[in-house]
């Protein structure tokens, strides 16, 4: 049931843009020119956005000592990339809460397997000082966004792709480009550049499942592909998939990360799943 190129791309055009407001704090957030005022003022004209950032600045998962009331300590205290990936949370979050039933996803599965995710990415790159944590929690947030193009067409053909990696060598995330002709991480590519997103994040989600062939930015991409199946074993969220596309032995290699540091994140994570606002 091979698609078409264009039937694919009709499905990602056909989603809704991201919020001018979460467009213009990205834009924002990578002019170093920009104050915490202009940032601030942008914000604050989106009330969701401006509730979903503070929400989110006082989960434990930040675990600041005391309350952050207004947008403006929020800026301060997490900085500006980590503000620019709350605001694309509270942006794509009515997209993520969806149930998707080719992947047998139900309502906000994907959001909070896509939160765990970013969270995941994040802490993996302090743990082993890589520079691009918040990039991260951002590629980390979006990096399923693919699902929601194409969940349509595996829904023709589920049963059969978790028969099928019975039998081959292949991760569900290969058999999906051979039997329907693109996976969901190469249609998350094409969604992201819809959506204007800057070039390090387009690869990361791309190749989160195959990120020794990305073309740039390929340690990012391995970041996302081992925090994914991460939260993946965590059982959060996730789908029918989950723990079909198995981290690749490579890409932990490529991070220099042992099954130590794999067990050390799983804690660490374990402890932030009883926030009950974690995911809210």
């Amino acid at each position: 049931m091979t698609i078409k190129l264009e039937h694919v791309l009709k499905r990602v055009q056909a989603l809704p843009p991201l919020p001018t407001s979460a467009l213009r704090v990205i834009a924002l957030t990578k002019n170093p020119a920009t104050t915490v005022k202009e940032l601030e003022t942008v914000i604050g004209q989106d009330p969701s956005l401006t509730a979903g950032i503070l929400r989110q600045a006082n989960s434990a998962y930040y675990g600041y000592a005391r309350r952050i009331s207004s947008l403006q300590e929020a800026i301060v205290m997490l900085g500006f990339q980590v503000t620019q990936g709350l605001a694309m949370a509270s942006a794509v979050a009515p997209l993520l809460k969806n149930n998707l039933i080719g992947y047998e996803i139900e309502q906000e599965g994907l959001w909070k397997h896509s939160m765990l995710t970013a969270m995941t990415a994040k802490r993996l790159c302090q743990y082993h000082k890589l520079p691009f944590g918040d990039v991260a929690f951002t590629a980390g947030l979006l990096h399923d966004i693919g699902k929601l193009v194409i969940s349509i067409y595996v829904q023709e053909v589920g049963p059969f792709l978790v028969e099928k990696v019975k039998e081959v060598k292949l991760s569900y995330s290969e058999l999906e480009e051979k039997v329907i002709g693109y996976n969901h991480a190469t249609v998350g590519g094409f969604l992201a550049r819809t959506w204007f997103l800057p070039e390090d994040l387009v690869s990361a989600i791309s190749y989160h499942h195959s990120p020794s062939q990305a073309p740039s930015y390929p340690e990012l991409a391995c970041v996302i592909h081992v925090a994914n199946g991460l939260a993946s074993l965590l059982g959060i969220g996730g789908g029918v998939d989950s723990l079909l596309n198995p981290i690749q032995q490579e890409a932990l290699d490529k991070l220099w990360l042992k099954e130590s540091d794999l067990e050390l994140l799983m804690a660490d994570l374990g402890e932030f799943l009883i926030d009950p606002t974690l995911f809210s």
